[in-house]
């Protein structure tokens, strides 16, 4: 089956994340208008509602692979009468959609909700070695018989798709939204003031601890929205934020009577393999000592160009291939924050930290140390890198401004020091006149 069921991140390949502005689907008839659409999956009728239904939330731990340490959400419905179990999800995507690749780049990724008998799920996922929990809803008959409706509808082929956004419209978002929809806002009231402390970029980084790479990457593509302090709603864009906010909250009955959200609580699988870490990774030690390790290479280097030729082209591919991948990794990030709606990726200091300008010194700097390179092309040199260092020293700089609230400290601590001590080298070795090189 080539559609998977769960949350793409889009943060790997977002450079790599992906997040954007929110979009919400069509808005969903009332649940009257809706009555006569019958679901052989929930067996609903369209008579006076009465206790039929079992309705609780799915949480689906998370995987081994990147796109599945975000962590997956569903809601099932059981017919009590007739024996129906399914769970709906809105994590539904296919690689082989048209323009996929596209879509995701610039933030344009459809998804849509589909239903799965609830017993093969839970056995598929019990297989990847994901824990699930199940979470029944304290409803009234007539709320139960609300979300079934509007499950019915939205399951539609007119009504199933949506514009997926990693932060503020995905799988756990929607259902989310829905409990808050048949509860009268009363999910969202019973909220109101609470939270973790927590960020966007910190959770994001938390959940993905287990690539360091990608971690550092998804760190450099976030720009300052992402460090806004979430609200307790916001958080649960996180599936396992939404299972304690579940479980914490008390809503107030259209009676007045103020009782638990949750009914009862139970794991249906249970496996701590790819349990999600408390805390985000901080690799601002790692990343400073791979930054002073390139800047003490280059300065080593540097000092030797005059009189090794060896030197000399060492450090002539070493600064041209930093310099290309930290200019496509800084144009990348300017273009999404530009011209998609990835916007979690503008306002960001890391086009400073890593300007597009890097992709020309990835050509001159092997150029201008050649000998007998051109004036022209040594002068370009010598300007671009100054212009990289000046630009990086104005990034960290803000970075540390008390108005300023992006905290990204290990791309800080890796591009800073190497791009100074990358300049410092090149302009070491292009001092000398072009004759005595």
């Amino acid at each position: 089956m080539r559609s998977r069921l769960l949350r793409a991140p889009l943060v790997a390949l977002a450079l790599t994340v992906a997040a954007s502005t929110g979009a919400t689907a069509q808005p969903a008839p009332r649940a009257a208008s809706a009555a006569s659409a019958a679901s052989a999956a929930t067996g609903a009728t369209t008579s006076t509602p009465v206790d039929t239904f079992m309705i609780s939330v799915l949480t689906m731990g998370p995987g081994e692979e990147l796109f599945n340490r975000f962590g997956h959400q569903s809601v099932r419905i059981r017919n009590l009468r007739t024996g129906l179990d399914s769970a709906y999800n809105w994590g539904m995507f296919d690689f082989d959609q048209p323009h996929f690749i596209v879509r995701f780049l610039t933030g344009e990724t459809r998804y849509w909700m589909q239903s799965y008998p609830t017993v093969p799920l839970v056995t598929a996922y019990r297989a990847e070695g994901r824990s699930v929990w199940e979470q029944e809803l304290d409803l009234t008959p007539a709320e139960k018989d609300s979300l079934v409706r509007y499950v019915q509808w939205n399951a539609r082929e007119e009504n199933k798709w949506y514009r997926y956004d990693y932060y503020r419209d995905n799988c756990a978002t929607r259902v989310r939204d829905l409990i808050d929809r048949v509860t009268g806002g009363a999910f969202q009231r019973a909220l109101a003031g609470r939270a973790h402390g927590v960020t966007y970029r910190g959770e994001t980084m938390r959940l993905a601890r287990a690539f360091p790479a990608i971690n550092v990457a998804m760190d450099l593509a976030l720009g300052t929205r992402a460090d806004s302090t979430l609200s307790a709603w916001d958080e649960m864009f996180v599936p396992m934020r939404l299972r304690e906010w579940v479980r914490e909250a008390k809503v107030t009955r259209a009676d007045g009577s103020v009782r638990p959200l949750m009914k009862a609580e139970q794991t249906l699988v249970e496996d701590p393999r790819y349990a999600d870490a408390p805390t985000p990774p901080n690799y601002i030690v790692l990343c400073l000592a791979l930054g002073v390790g390139v800047a003490l290479l280059a300065v080593a280097l540097g000092a030797r160009a005059y009189t090794s030729d060896g030197a000399r082209w060492t450090l002539g591919a070493v600064g041209g291939l930093w310099h290309l991948v930290v200019g496509i990794a800084g144009t990348l990030v300017a273009l999404a924050g530009l011209f998609t709606r990835h916007v979690y990726m503008g306002h960001n200091l890391s086009v400073l930290l890593a300007t597009p300008a890097s992709i020309a010194l990835a050509l001159l700097i092997p150029l201008a140390l050649a000998k007998g390179a051109p004036r022209l092309v040594v002068k370009a040199a010598r300007g671009l890198v100054g212009f990289t260092a000046g630009a990086a020293v104005v990034g960290c700089t803000v970075s540390f401004a008390p108005f300023y609230l992006e905290h990204n400290g290990a791309v800080l601590a890796l591009l800073v020091p190497a791009h100074l001590g990358l300049t410092w080298a090149v302009l070491q070795a292009t001092t000398y006149p072009r004759d005595a090189r």
